[in-house]
């Protein structure tokens, strides 16, 4: 994760062309590499905390890339921006596309159907380096699950976000020079206001971005480009503070200037960067242990990592030589060697890590085993540097950087295309007729089908998106209550076909007889719940209106759940007391993926009293399992029988309904509970009868719920009586 120098046009009226001055090598700024891909492989491989080693490296590019354009500027020297980007992505995607290759191999061997074209959209993304807004995109999405989060290019992101500022932050120093010449300023106070600006506008947004969605927040460019200024407003400060009009940081003084302060080692300035540079570090190291999971980020979490880099690299430039300053221990060959690199250890470390958690179906590493990602990093860093040569010592590549980085290009997505077009056409269920006896599913755990067939699992993962459950149709703009839309929430209504159910001539808003009106309330656990509702209803001849908002369960008001959603429920409560139906359907348990595996949901009691007060009976259905895993991917990557997708019973629910002994206290209150159809006496499969039960974690699939309508139509047809 480094960056070149820059290089770019003349511009006119600039300054007369100068030598430059000449630039210290400074070996703390490898070192600082070498800290940063090592705590990133570190707690990336051991632990699920955010280690502060990529924002460090945001710092330390824009810090590079700053100073780089600034002497060039201030010396007359030629910009030469396209030859600079066709000399910069032409270096950094030789290596990205060896990678997305081998990822791309990696994912038709091992990676399961259902993934490939999540994988297929994030490798164009990682190639064109805008994978960052993929992944922020994937992370709103409610129905998208958790997939942004385990995913073999979810790493591209930070690359992505660098590839962006390679080529926003030229065009930033180049208006700066432009500025500078219209108005006979010089460029770097021009620089300062704008770079300046950038950080507290980006800061700002990253603030409140994050609070208001941490999960897209963290991928967002925008949330970002002020580390990136950071690095620069820091080139800017060393450069003003050494005196040094148009010297880059660390560069070598003039012949007849010295430091200010005294003999070298005692000097107030010595002092400043020994200090810096050590609390700089201290913060460094710090961050992965002060953040945990908890704590949203970047936000002004993010200052710990980067104000800590800017810190390094001031101590460096201070104090280059001091015998107790920082720079003495990043110069160390470990942390040079790591150094030199941490671009080919971060590419690969973290495909290599993702695709050992698939295959060997672990959720945790072993030390000997990270140990061994770590070395299978480095050694594929190595082979890729020598393929690489090769690749440009070809014919015709080796003629430019232009051509190399298109060629390059094309060379990965070729295959990428055709992957994709794979991916579209495949269908392992064609020629098989769908039927009960092909598909028997909970008909297996009735004792109604003894055989089961040898055929091909449903639903496939071109399907999974459509398993959502019937909902019937939308209601009309005159149907829908107030506030419903408004809140985030959706209302669908279930008619009864004509000809279908008794009537006995009742027009009034309370049905009687066999035509019921129910009214179903909560999130995405009770929509999926309307296929087996749907297809009693048409066989009843009732009415079903639906009132859902994703992510929000039905219950009383409570400070843990988000105000829209206590709104909602405000709301949907209101619009179902007004409609009178024969019954409320609700979810009363909460499954979880840990122990104790279930629990009331929380207020629900109060939640469904204003229902039983007014005459309406409530049925509760129990919740299903939630595992802590996609089981549909378990079942594509390991197959139907292995353990992992057949989680014991008792690691999935508790062993007696938390709503029986609610329901014994309420006369008008009946609990459904479908855990003997969705699990054996002992174990909670993901496949039964051909069929997936599960289309992510915790959501079963609508293929299953058409099969567990006659349990559903007998028990709704006990709770609420047959007349």
């Amino acid at each position: 994760m480094t960056f070149p120098t820059a290089t770019a046009p003349v511009l006119p009226d600039t300054a007369p062309s100068t030598p430059a001055p000449r630039v210290r090598h400074r070996p703390d700024l490898q070192g600082l590499r070498g800290v940063s891909v090592l705590l990133v492989v570190v707690f990336h491989v051991w632990t699920e905390k955010v280690s502060g080693g990529v924002d460090v490296f945001f710092v330390l590019s824009a810090f590079l890339l700053t100073g780089s354009f600034l002497r060039r500027i201030e010396h007359g020297k030629p910009l030469g921006l396209p030859a600079y980007w066709a000399r910069t992505f032409a270096r950094l995607l030789g290596p990205v596309a060896v990678m997305l290759l081998a990822v791309l191999a990696a994912m038709f061997i091992w990676f399961p159907p259902s993934r490939w074209p999540e994988l297929l959209t994030q490798a164009w993304g990682s190639l064109f380096y805008t994978v960052n807004w993929v992944l922020a995109d994937q992370a709103v999405d409610y129905y998208a699950g958790n997939s942004a989060a385990t995913t073999p290019l979810q790493h591209m992101w930070s690359l992505s976000v660098q590839g962006q500022v390679f080529l926003a932050w030229p065009l930033l120093l180049a208006g700066c020079a432009w500025v500078a010449r219209r108005t006979a300023l010089r460029v770097r106070p021009v620089a300062w206001a704008v770079f300046g600006a950038v950080f507290a506008g980006s800061l700002a947004w990253s603030v409140v971005a994050t609070a208001a969605g941490p999960e897209a927040a963290y991928f967002s460019t925008l949330t970002r480009l002020w580390e990136f200024a950071l690095g620069s407003l820091t080139a800017l400060a060393l450069t003003a503070a050494a005196g040094l009009r148009g010297a880059a940081p660390g560069a070598a003084p003039p012949v007849g200037v010295r430091p200010t302060g005294g003999a070298p080692g005692v000097s107030p300035r010595v002092g400043l960067g020994v200090v810096l540079g050590w609390a700089g570090l201290a913060a460094i190291l710090a961050t992965p242990f002060l953040v945990d999971a908890e704590i949203r980020f970047p936000g002004t979490v993010a200052l710990a990592p980067t104000l800590g880099a800017a810190a390094v690299l001031a101590g460096g430039a201070l104090a280059p030589d001091a015998p107790h300053g920082v720079g003495r221990v990043l110069a160390l060959g470990p942390l040079q060697w790591f150094g030199d690199r941490a671009y080919g250890i971060y590419l690969w470390h973290w495909p290599l890590l993702i695709t050992y958690l698939l295959v060997t179906a672990r959720d945790t590493v072993p030390v000997p085993a990270g140990l061994g990602i770590l070395a299978a990093s480095v050694a594929l860093t190595r082979a890729t540097a020598l393929l690489l040569t090769g690749w440009r010592a070809l014919p015709g590549v080796r003629a430019g950087s232009g051509i190399r980085l298109a060629a390059t290009a094309l060379l990965v997505a070729v295959p990428l295309t055709g992957a994709h077009q794979y991916t579209i056409q495949r269908d392992p269920t064609a020629g098989v007729e769908r039927t009960a006896q092909n598909y028997p599913g909970a008909a297996v755990l009735r004792d109604e089908a003894t055989e089961v067939p040898d055929v091909p699992i449903i639903p496939t993962y071109s399907e999974r998106g459509y398993e959502w459950g019937d909902t019937g149709d939308p209601c009309a703009p005159e149907q829908t209550p107030a506030g419903i839309e408004e809140l985030g929430g959706e209302c669908w209504i279930i008619t009864p076909d004509p000809g279908t159910g008794t009537s006995n001539g009742d027009d009034s808003t309370r049905s009687t007889g066999s035509q019921r009106t129910l009214v179903v309330l909560g999130d995405s656990h009770a929509r999926q719940l309307l296929t087996p509702i749907h297809r009693v209803a048409d066989a009843q001849g009732w009415t079903v209106v639906s009132y859902l908002r994703m992510a929000c369960r039905y219950t009383a008001p409570s400070e843990n759940y988000q105000a829209e959603c206590n709104d909602f429920n405000a709301a949907a409560r209101d619009a179902a007391l007004e409609a009178e139906p024969d019954a409320v359907l609700t979810v009363g348990t909460l499954s979880l993926s840990e122990a104790p595996h279930e629990k009331l949901v929380e207020g629900y009691e109060d939640g469904v009293t204003p229902f039983l007060d007014a005459g309406i009976p409530v049925v509760a259905f129990r919740d299903n399992p939630r595992f802590p895993y996609d089981m549909f991917e378990c079942v594509e990557t390991y197959g139907p029988d292995h353990d992992r997708c057949n989680v014991p019973r008792s690691e999935s629910l508790l062993p007696v309904n938390p709503l029986e002994e609610l329901a014994a206290r309420h006369e008008d209150l009946h609990s459904i509970d479908l855990t003997d159809r969705l699990c054996t006496e002992t174990t909670c499969p993901g496949v039964v009868g051909n069929i997936q039960v599960y289309m992510d974690l915790d959501h079963v699939t609508s293929a299953y719920g058409e099969t567990l309508v006659p349990d559903v139509e007998a028990r709704l047809l006990e709770a609420l009586g047959r007349a």
